[in-house]
């Protein structure tokens, strides 16, 4: 492939909000083990572990499903009703302790900010959890958010991904996504923009198009910009 180095790539940074943003996958985790365990049914940290990254709906599924094979019949609750005690905890835990920025991310937001780089958030979160998070930075980090109930499918589709770089007037070939799961470093990918990937609860597999690292500490606009092209010129 031949492609002019422009110093400007990537045209855009696309943020995932939980795991990569702020530190709260572990208190999804936990707060669905709350919540089933008022139905009387077993939740174990690695079953949620395990879906870390995945849709809202799809966590819902696979919680519904465990309720209903220990309890024998389904709960006398509608599921979306049951689901939404989950993202209702993790609300008001982060209305109540304030977001755990990931290390590096207030220092590298502000960077992207000075530099004039559009940024969006796409993420499977309600919007009211993404705005109790995201209310606590400066007006204007963001230009645009996808929500869980914007998304036509949930990642590791690309679909988010690709709504978030059109709002923002950019191709995906010329943005970076920032990811923590599986899931969604695999939708960063099929969306065709290089992945940034920083595990949170899980390690992630290398892959093509993606550059895996420990932190975000320390990571300037000059090193992304080093990193697009370096995936670049490797494709």
């Amino acid at each position: 492939m031949v492609f002019v180095m422009s110093p400007i790539r990537p045209s855009a940074v696309l943020w995932d909000f939980d795991g990569t943003l702020v530190d709260t996958e572990e208190v999804w985790v936990q707060t669905e083990i709350e919540v089933m365990a008022r139905y009387g049914v077993a939740w174990s940290y690695e079953q949620g572990v395990a879906l870390c990254g995945a849709s809202g709906p799809a966590t819902m599924r696979a919680m519904w499903a465990e309720a209903t094979s220990q309890l024998g019949e389904p709960l006398d609750i509608a599921p979306e009703a049951f689901w939404s005690q989950v993202p209702e905890g993790v609300l008001r835990h982060l209305e109540t302790m304030g977001p755990p920025w990931r290390p590096g991310v207030p220092e590298l937001l502000a960077d992207l900010s000075n530099r004039g780089v559009p940024m969006a958030v796409v993420s499977a979160s309600p919007p009211e959890l993404l705005n109790a998070g995201l209310q606590q930075l400066p007006d204007g980090f963001f230009g645009t958010m996808v929500s869980g109930p914007e998304m036509p499918r949930g990642k590791p589709a690309p679909d988010a991904y690709l709504m978030a770089a059109e709002r923002l007037g950019v191709e995906t070939f010329d943005c970076i996504v920032v990811e923590d799961s599986v899931p969604g470093t695999a939708a960063g990918r099929a969306s065709g923009a290089v992945v940034i990937a920083v595990p949170a609860m899980l390690p992630l597999p290398t892959a093509p198009g993606q550059v895996n690292l420990d932190t975000l500490a320390g990571l300037t606009v000059d090193d992304m910009s080093r990193i697009w092209h370096e995936v670049r010129a490797s494709e």
